[in-house]
């Protein structure tokens, strides 16, 4: 237990807190958790009950080590889940856990279907009902492509997965600038640890996207991106430079600017 953080206190109501989290003991045994994790996890007596046979002891090991960790966790509904786990240690020994659902499945279904759509616009007429079946389906999983998040009354994450193309944003930019104008949000987090690929038209849709968060009054930050992205982005006309609010990780986002509301409200 040497070298470990301490766990920065923010004034959350811990059983409604926004992610499945835990409060554990020492050994890992739970002694709170929020509604989401009793939703995805049941009432487990140790956090180890949840996860698989073969990481436990890779679970031992890097929790109480390292702030964030990949797991497979058994959930009510599968037996083979993978999450990342952030963990946070107080000085007498208290855990707070927090889980992730990595949504790798969504990314890998858009590939199959564009794929299939790309082969069906070489094809006939005769296939065209066909297509649209896809491309119905394809706007079904755009619209799972940025889900929103509230973290606090103030705070809220739109994290991106797949390919950043003009489709994401035609899709999902009415309805999350509706929310963000309807809500007391004074900061969004847009977090680019899912995306692949981005596509010309994809930089500028999300400049103008970004553009119109400034506009209903809220501030976006960019968490989660990486070289190849600040590369893709600047080739095409998108300014990464200190006039945005960047920072390194979606989990330092949240930590910078609860705690930054938290002085304010103080």
């Amino acid at each position: 237990m040497k070298n470990r953080k301490v766990m920065v206190v923010i004034m959350v109501d811990f059983v409604h807190h926004p992610l499945p989290a835990f409060l554990v003991d020492h050994d890992l045994n739970i002694k709170e958790q929020s509604e989401l994790a009793t939703e995805l996890f049941s009432k487990p007596a140790s956090f180890l009950d949840c996860v698989d046979s073969e990481s436990k002891q890779k679970a031992i090991d890097l929790l109480k080590n390292k702030d964030e960790i990949e797991l497979v966790l058994n959930t009510v509904d599968s037996p083979y889940m993978l999450f990342k786990v952030f963990a946070r240690w107080t000085d007498n020994g208290e855990g707070q856990i927090l889980c992730v659902r990595q949504d790798s499945q969504i990314m890998e279904l858009s590939s199959m279907l564009q794929m299939q759509r790309d082969r069906l616009a070489e094809t006939n007429f005769d296939l065209l009902d066909k297509k649209e079946e896809l491309e119905n389906a394809m706007n079904k999983i755009k619209k799972l492509s940025s889900p929103f998040l509230p973290i606090s009354s103030n705070l809220c994450v739109i994290p991106l997965f797949g390919s950043l193309d003009e489709e994401l944003f035609l899709i999902n930019e009415q309805q999350l600038l509706s929310t963000l104008q309807t809500g007391s949000y004074e900061h969004v987090i847009l977090d680019f640890n899912g995306i692949g690929e981005i596509e010309e038209t994809g930089v500028f849709a999300f400049q103008s996207f970004y553009q119109m968060i400034q506009l209903v009054g809220v501030n976006p930050i960019l968490s989660g991106l990486k070289p190849r992205h600040v590369f893709r982005l600047m080739e095409n006309d998108f300014n990464v430079d200190q006039t945005f609010h960047i920072t390194g990780s979606l989990k330092d986002a949240i930590s910078k600017y609860i705690l930054s509301s938290n002085e304010r409200h103080r």
